[in-house]
């Protein structure tokens, strides 16, 4: 089964079946004079992906990059998978990150650390990439498409070091990668992405507010979909990482920095509810609960308690 659609003139979202749910991961494919993706999904999302590329008209032969917008498994882990199937594609990928894709060792021991090894093991196997295969991109960095598309390349730290976010000249739009957060239910549900082990609340607040002074028209989520609401989705953004901020804070001054993980998990059972029920959102809905909040409330605490240690 293949999940595409034309969501701005010449991109297509591609539904990579991200650990095999729908409508949690989203692959870009740029259809210019050179073609490029933007993310990958995991290993496993690779066939999703080629034959989304297919559908669209586009022979995977053809791809000139695959850019990553950061170098976390869900958006980066089927690069060397992908790139059996493209020749003559570059992975473009932020300075700091481009050393992990070229040996992702420490990257996949760091992913079990977080995730666990069976969770991991799920997802395939993180192919070594070639370094010569390797285009390292600096904040303000471009790279021309075709004559009317034009990338440009945005540090967008707080998420992650390593983190980018692209805008494309031909639509006016943004590729947010986890910048922004997870959007959900075709953006009803809006809630902060930060895992550990690299979540920095200044820095994604900071990231937030340059993303808006860009004014682009639309923004690609990563996780999931596209939407045309963009001040309003990044002002919503920065106010649900207050919202969770002022739950900490509160916990502090309690002294029951001990009940931070129930609290959090709290708001975000409480801001899934709405899709609790929905039928065609039950596997995402699943993973969530089992394992996202889990994951986020980790990325938090341990960015508060460093905090505090600095204090």
């Amino acid at each position: 089964m293949v999940d595409i659609n034309e969501v701005a003139e010449n991109i297509y979202l591609i539904d990579d079946y991200l650990y095999s749910i729908p409508k949690f991961g989203s692959v870009y494919l740029l259809n210019e004079e050179k073609k490029a993706l933007v993310d990958t999904g995991v290993a496993t999302s690779a066939s999703a992906v080629l034959d989304g590329i297919r559908k669209a008209g586009v022979r995977p032969e053809d791809i000139a990059y695959i850019i990553v917008t950061h170098i976390h498994l869900d958006h980066a882990g089927g690069a060397g998978v992908l790139l059996k199937d493209m020749p003559q594609a570059q992975v473009v990928v932020h300075h700091k990150g481009a050393r992990h894709l070229i040996g992702p060792v420490r990257l996949v021991n760091s992913s079990i650390e977080v995730q666990g090894e069976e969770f991991i093991a799920g997802q395939g196997e993180v192919l070594p990439i070639e370094r010569h295969r390797v285009q390292e991109i600096h904040d303000g960095d471009t790279i021309r498409l075709g004559k009317e598309q034009l990338l440009k390349f945005i540090d967008a730290p707080g998420h992650a070091p390593h983190e980018l976010c692209i805008s494309e000249t031909r639509n006016g739009g943004l590729f947010v990668g986890d910048a922004v957060g997870v959007s959900i239910s075709e953006n009803e549900i809006l809630l902060p992405f930060h895992p550990p082990p690299d979540f920095d609340l200044e820095l994604c607040l900071n990231t937030l507010e340059r993303l808006a002074k860009l004014a682009p028209t639309v923004l690609y989520y990563a996780h999931f979909g596209v939407s045309n609401k963009v001040q309003e989705n990044l002002r919503l953004a920065r106010e649900k990482l207050q919202v969770w901020d002022d739950i900490v804070t509160k916990a502090i001054k309690e002294d029951a920095f001990d009940d931070v993980a129930r609290r959090l998990m709290a708001q975000a059972y409480a801001e899934l509810e709405p899709i609790k029920g929905v039928e065609s959102l039950r596997s995402l809905y699943e993973y969530m609960v089992k394992i996202y909040i889990h994951l986020v409330v980790a990325g938090h605490i341990k960015y508060y308690q460093e905090a505090i240690k600095l204090n």
